[in-house]
């Protein structure tokens, strides 16, 4: 399953992963987010002035605050996109929200690849873009050539309205 990209049966597929070590290691900064407010919460009482009262608060409610972000994170769900050749529809399982969304073939724009820099050089992105909607950016490829052939397969699958 190169880039999340794979052709099957039923159409052309599209899987983001995140590996089991980096949740384990999410949730296990987003329960240590948790003991943050231990000494606070010791420490503070009911005779402290206006301001360290909400000072306090303040340093109880965001680390966990960040703790619930970071559990959500190590348990959410990652994006998945179905091109289904039968319905024509692109059916799109992503984080929230938590059902499933059939968008139809004539709401989706054209795919095109972006490049873009990082510190290891160029890299490329599919963009896809459903009409209303926030574009989606596709898997990561070192070479062009590669991210062109995917986008293509995606147009051509497009086509098929």
């Amino acid at each position: 399953m190169t880039h999340g990209f794979r052709d099957s049966a039923d159409g052309l597929r599209y899987e983001e992963h995140i590996s089991w070590p980096m949740r384990l290691f999410v949730a296990v900064m987003g329960l240590a987010m948790f003991l943050i407010p231990v000494p606070f919460v010791q420490h503070g009482h009911w005779g402290l002035p206006w301001w360290q009262l909400l000072l306090l608060a303040a340093c109880i409610t965001a680390p966990v605050v960040l703790g619930v972000f970071f559990l959500c994170l190590a348990c959410g769900r990652c994006l998945r996109l179905h091109f289904d050749q039968r319905q024509h529809c692109l059916v799109r399982h992503g984080r929230l929200p938590l059902r499933p969304r059939a968008i139809p073939y004539a709401d989706i724009e054209p795919p095109s690849v972006l490049e873009r820099s990082a510190e290891d050089g160029p890299y490329y992105v599919v963009r896809l873009r459903v009409r209303g909607e926030r574009a989606m950016h596709l898997s990561s490829f070192g070479l062009q050539a590669e991210a062109q052939a995917w986008c293509q397969r995606i147009a051509d699958e497009l086509q098929q309205r």
